[in-house]
């Protein structure tokens, strides 16, 4: 999903790991924006305005991070093991990587 949207020019402005489902889903939206041209240092959080952490570049970094939580705890409650866990990490930035260039040539946009 955060390829999708980051090929439309979208950017959420707070992705903390309660904010995504295990789906890989974002739940709550607020705050959000738009690019009005590219800059990757883009957020649409003023608290976030400082260091950036939630900004347009880093948002597949941080959806892998969230990701990374996730794995980790039920690699530590042994319900998967490292291994499955590396893979889903693995496949995560491989769908990033496919579905943000696919959403990019979709929608015609050049970000």
């Amino acid at each position: 999903m955060i390829a999708s949207w980051q090929g439309v020019g979208f950017t959420h402005g707070v992705m903390n790991t309660d904010n995504m489902s295990i789906l890989g889903l974002t739940i709550d939206y607020g705050p959000f924006g738009f690019l009005d041209a590219f800059d990757p240092s883009f957020t649409p959080n003023t608290t976030d305005l400082p260091g950036r952490r939630y900004c347009f570049a880093n948002q597949p970094d941080i959806g892998l991070w969230n990701i990374a939580q996730f794995t980790a705890t039920l690699s530590t409650a042994k319900l998967i093991s490292d291994k499955e866990a590396d893979y889903a990490m693995e496949r995560y930035l491989y769908f990033v990587i496919v579905r943000f260039n696919g959403s990019i040539f979709a929608n015609g946009s050049c970000l």
